[in-house]
């Protein structure tokens, strides 16, 4: 009993400094994985917001489209619009950056399709660009409900 080696204290061990040092590390990675999940929730809350947003605008685009006292300039604007937004839809594309091509291989479109989708955007480039276009100032009521079956038949 002379030799007793290395005296240990009987301190618990949630008392001692090093103890409360160790868990600095497991803190750090608990608030930081926190801080991730957080910043994923709002992006992934934005780009819902973003989607019922363009959702909204293609309804009240085609319900503006539906009506008959657009001007052929709004209304070809318009339906040019709403391919633009339900292909941004489809595809999770900005809807800016849509074109005829691409909105008729997101639809996978007859070739019939594809030709009234480049007419439609045709007509809106020019009468978006000339201020008028060529012929009637007038949309007839047929070529109105063609442009909404090709607008309505666009389902990803």
């Amino acid at each position: 009993m002379t030799d007793l080696g290395r005296v240990r204290s009987f301190t618990p061990i949630y008392a001692r400094p090093i103890f409360w040092v160790a868990q600095l590390g497991p803190l750090i990675l608990l608030l930081g994985f926190i801080g991730w999940r957080i910043r994923q929730a709002k992006i992934d809350n934005r780009d819902a917001q973003r989607m019922a947003a363009l959702q909204q605008e293609s309804t009240e685009l085609l319900r503006k489209l539906r009506r008959s006292e657009l001007s052929p300039q709004e209304y070809f604007s318009n339906a040019s619009r709403v391919v633009r937004v339900k292909t941004a839809l489809a595809k999770n594309i900005n809807p800016n950056a849509v074109d005829a091509e691409t909105a008729a291989k997101a639809f996978d479109l007859s070739e019939h399709e594809r030709a009234q989708l480049r007419t439609l955007f045709e007509r809106s480039d020019e009468l978006r660009f000339s201020g008028s276009g060529n012929g009637a100032g007038k949309i007839s009521s047929d070529e109105r409900e063609e442009v909404l079956r090709l607008l309505e038949s666009l389902r990803a």
